[in-house]
């Protein structure tokens, strides 16, 4: 399960100059992702602003399959997580994680190893998460983080992904760049489930 667990959890790594930009490739991934029928949960600092009203109203009924989850810490995406885990209905198909590198640890003050051990925490659950998740569904629930370049170097990233599903912002120029690398990685997971 580990090894069809991190074929599961892409990571794009990026630059804060492009953030919004990312953000909308996000959210442009989220809105396509919920046509399978799946829902989608999307982890933000701050709420979408650039969304226009004629959008919503265009997609609306994709905008109900689509949970913002405004967390400001770590502590607060790890309880939500938690909570999570309990859903037994609206189980999302798809977990966001925008700028993780970003969500503030409980006390900035704590030296590096104690806000890595935080990190690292946050990503393990997030892992327990999408596995709790896929078991519940019977199927591969995905999961895309981002992160800023320079950001977390100290901890172990390879523990939770393949070298191929880290792509670098700059390659990623739309969202069928996100989801051509989970469909990949969904159908070589159902390869070897066979």
């Amino acid at each position: 399960m580990e090894h069809s667990l991190r074929r599961s959890m892409l990571l794009v790594r990026g630059q804060p100059d492009k953030s919004d930009h990312l953000q909308d490739i996000l959210f442009d991934t989220a809105i396509k992702y919920t046509h399978t029928g799946y829902r989608v949960l999307f982890f933000t600092r701050k709420p979408l602003e650039r969304v226009s009203a004629s959008i919503r109203e265009q997609f609306s009924d994709l905008f109900k399959m689509i949970t913002f989850i405004y967390v400001q810490t770590i502590d607060a995406a790890m309880k939500r997580l938690l909570d999570l885990q309990r859903w037994t209905n609206c189980i999302p198909g798809l977990i966001i994680v925008e700028s993780f590198d970003l969500l503030v640890t409980p006390n900035p003050n704590d030296g590096q190893s104690k806000q890595d051990f935080q990190r690292f925490l946050f990503l393990s659950l997030l892992a327990d998460t999408v596995r709790t998740i896929s078991i519940k569904q019977k199927g591969t629930c995905n999961c895309v983080v981002t992160l800023n370049y320079g950001s977390l170097e100290t901890l172990p990233l390879e523990m939770f992904y393949r070298e191929h599903n880290v792509l670098d912002v700059n390659h990623v120029n739309e969202s069928s760049d996100i989801l051509s690398v989970m469909m990949e990685n969904e159908h070589s997971i159902a390869n070897n489930l066979q």
